[in-house]
């Protein structure tokens, strides 16, 4: 599981680098947000459908977005020390 957690966080902060890109060339980082929230989205329907018989755990995702989101919206507020 940790080396799953590392993989997370490396593929996470390609993510960031790449936003990071679009944002320095002009785009408005709201939108880069959207593109990730709708492309995260996508990519997680798309991962439960072909990867597990298991049902969309909606409620968990869900769960676990917010909590991400509110930590890093305190993290980026200079509110909460750094992971």
């Amino acid at each position: 599981m940790a080396e799953d957690r590392s993989f997370e966080i490396e593929l996470a902060n390609e993510l960031i680098n790449l936003a990071n890109d679009k944002q320095a060339a002009g785009a408005d980082p709201t939108v880069i947000a959207a593109a990730y929230r709708h492309a995260a989205a996508n990519f997680t329907a798309y991962a439960y459908a072909q990867g597990t018989n298991k049902r969309l755990a909606t409620k968990r995702i869900t769960k676990d977005f917010r909590q991400q989101l509110e930590f890093y919206d305190k993290r980026h507020r200079g509110n909460t020390p750094s992971m």
